[in-house]
């Protein structure tokens, strides 16, 4: 199980190269070739990212977590569903501060590096699909992880598992930017604004080559929304690279 939710998770790296290549209209992009033979087969090692719930899972047999443990785990969900970036942050940075002490005398050091090792692979694996990729965003998350991850094993030689624990769940938190949703959700976000832009400064185009441009860029992005929203995070991944180039064609998106 654990497994597959990898494999879906990386699925959509995969996705893009082949299904970029092989649609007849689609501009040439660099995603196509993104990734390597030997990250193909390295899909099926590995497992979903642990976060505060599974740890909390994983260390209250017969689910009986406590009170603080509990709380901690409502500001989690709730951080989830916050809209404002740093007011999400500051919940997932309360939850933790609650989380941690209770984890950090419940969990062995066997199970802390087995939760920073699946962290580890994750970013393994996913740094090099992205190799050949322009996916900035990406690879700083990635290099944000693993400086956290860093630091969770330096407090922990230093006998700190508070702080390790701390920085091993900020740094799934920061991987979790790296998952097909999130991804889909800012490149769906970022193409509506530069088609907005677009818009406010040509306005409706009079020439019917440029009207044809601009209603093609407009169903890929309404496209990529909707694909978003039904929770088909591959096909809003595609959609929303195809809309990016045509965007960037028109001046309207710096890069390709």
């Amino acid at each position: 199980m654990r497994n597959r939710t990898l494999s879906r998770r990386l699925a959509w790296i995969l996705a893009l190269g082949p299904l970029v290549a092989s649609c007849a209209d689609a501009p040439r992009d660099p995603v196509a070739l993104l990734v390597a033979p030997e990250a193909r087969a390295a899909l099926e090692v590995g497992s979903a990212l642990p976060a505060l719930p599974e740890l909390i899972q994983r260390t209250s047999p017969g689910g009986a977590s406590g009170p603080e443990l509990a709380q901690a785990q409502a500001l989690w969900a709730a951080a989830g569903v916050e809209a404002d970036r740093s007011k999400a942050a500051a919940l997932r940075e309360s939850a933790y501060a609650l989380a941690a002490p209770e984890l950090a005398a419940r969990m062995d050091s066997a199970a802390l590096a087995g939760t920073q090792a699946r962290l580890e692979r994750w970013i393994e694996l996913a740094s090099g699909a992205l190799r050949q990729a322009e996916l900035r965003d990406l690879s700083a998350a990635m290099t944000d992880a693993r400086d956290l991850l860093g630091a969770a094993r330096a407090a922990g030689a230093r006998g700190d598992r508070t702080l390790a624990i701390v920085q091993t769940l900020r740094a799934s938190d920061r991987l979790a930017e790296t998952t097909p949703r999130a991804v889909a959700a800012r490149l769906a976000a970022d193409d509506e604004a530069a088609l907005a832009g677009l818009r406010r400064q040509a306005g409706r185009p009079s020439g019917e080559e440029a009207r044809r441009r601009l209603e093609r860029i407009e169903r890929l992005v309404s496209g990529a929304r909707e694909a978003l929203a039904a929770g088909r995070y591959e096909l809003a991944i595609r959609r929303a690279f195809y809309a990016r180039q045509l965007l960037a064609a028109e001046g309207a998106l710096a890069g390709g």
